[in-house]
C-alpha cells in the first residue's frame, strides 16, 4: 500500500448539450477501477499553481482548453483511494453551448485513458471510479446555487442568445421550469444584457430577439462546507462522514 500523501485535480466539466446538461467521462484503463468512467484527472507538479494544473490535466486527459474553471472542493477522506492517502483539489469547468453536430462535443482520451465521452449528469454510467460520482453530486448542487447570483450561466452559452436559450440553461441546471414572461423580466432587470441589432434566429433565419451579455463574468466566492448538503451518490471505498472533508 502506497504510504506517502498523493496529491490530485480531477475536474467536473459541464456542457449544454441538446439542451441537457451533461458532464465529461474518461474510462480508466488500469487499476484500480480499470473500466470504470471517473472525472478527468492528474497528479499536480511540485512548482505547479492549481489553476495551471487544472487547466493542463484537462487537455492532457480529454482534449479541452480555454474553458472556464473554478475551484470547487478539496476532498481527502482517508479511504478514498485503496492505494494509500490520497487529497483531491477539485474544479468545475463551464464549456459553452454546443450540439452533437457542431463537432465541439468530441473528446479525445489521454494516455491512461481508454475513451472520453459525455453523459447526462442525472445518468451516469453505474458507479463512478473512487468518489467522484460524490463529486459529481457536489459540483451540480454548487452549481444550480451559484447560477442563481452570478453570471455563471453566461459561460455555458453562445455569444448571442435568445432568452429562450438563457431560460434552458437555468431549467436544465436548476431542475425546474419557468414562467417565460416572469423570466424574461427577471433577467433583464437582474444582469446586464444588451440587444444584439440586427439579429436572426439561427434556424429559421427570420429576425430574432438576441441579447449578449456585457457585464462582469467574474465569479466571486471560494469553496463552500459541505455540512448539512444531501448529497445521494456512491460512497467512498472506506465510507467516512462529510463533516470530515476540508477546505482549501
Amino acid at each position: 500500500m502506497r504510504r506517502d500523501m498523493h496529491l490530485t485535480i480531477e475536474t467536473v466539466c459541464f456542457a449544454l448539450i441538446e439542451g441537457e446538461l451533461q458532464v465529461l467521462l474518461v474510462q480508466r484503463a488500469a487499476e484500480p477501477f480499470a473500466g470504470s468512467w471517473a472525472l478527468p484527472g492528474g497528479d499536480v507538479l511540485v512548482d505547479e499553481p492549481f489553476d495551471s494544473a487544472a487547466q493542463r490535466i484537462l487537455s492532457e486527459s480529454a482534449g479541452l482548453w480555454g474553458v472556464y474553471l473554478e475551484q470547487l472542493y478539496t476532498f481527502g477522506d482517508p479511504g478514498r483511494d485503496p492505494r494509500g492517502r490520497a487529497v483531491s483539489i477539485t474544479y468545475y469547468a463551464l464549456m459553452p453551448a454546443m450540439s452533437v453536430n457542431s463537432g465541439m462535443t468530441v473528446a479525445r482520451p489521454g494516455r491512461g485513458w481508454s475513451a472520453a465521452e459525455w453523459h447526462r449528469v442525472d445518468q451516469l454510467p453505474g458507479p463512478l471510479a473512487f468518489d467522484h460520482g460524490r463529486i459529481v453530486a457536489y459540483a451540480r448542487w454548487r452549481l444550480s446555487q451559484k447560477i442563481t447570483y452570478t453570471p455563471l450561466a453566461f459561460h455555458l452559452l453562445s455569444e448571442h442568445f435568445t432568452m429562450s436559450d438563457l431560460r434552458g440553461v437555468y431549467e436544465a441546471i436548476v431542475g425546474e421550469a419557468y414562467d417565460p414572461s416572469n423570466f424574461t423580466r427577471q433577467m433583464l432587470a437582474r444582469w446586464d444584457l444588451a440587444p444584439v441589432p440586427g439579429a436572426r434566429d439561427r434556424r429559421s433565419r427570420r429576425p430574432a430577439r438576441l441579447y449578449r451579455y456585457i457585464g462582469p463574468r467574474e465569479i466571486p466566492g471560494g469553496p463552500e462546507t459541505l455540512d448539512d448538503i444531501d448529497i445521494e451518490a456512491e460512497p467512498a471505498i472506506d465510507p467516512a462522514s462529510i463533516e470530515s472533508e476540508t477546505r482549501d
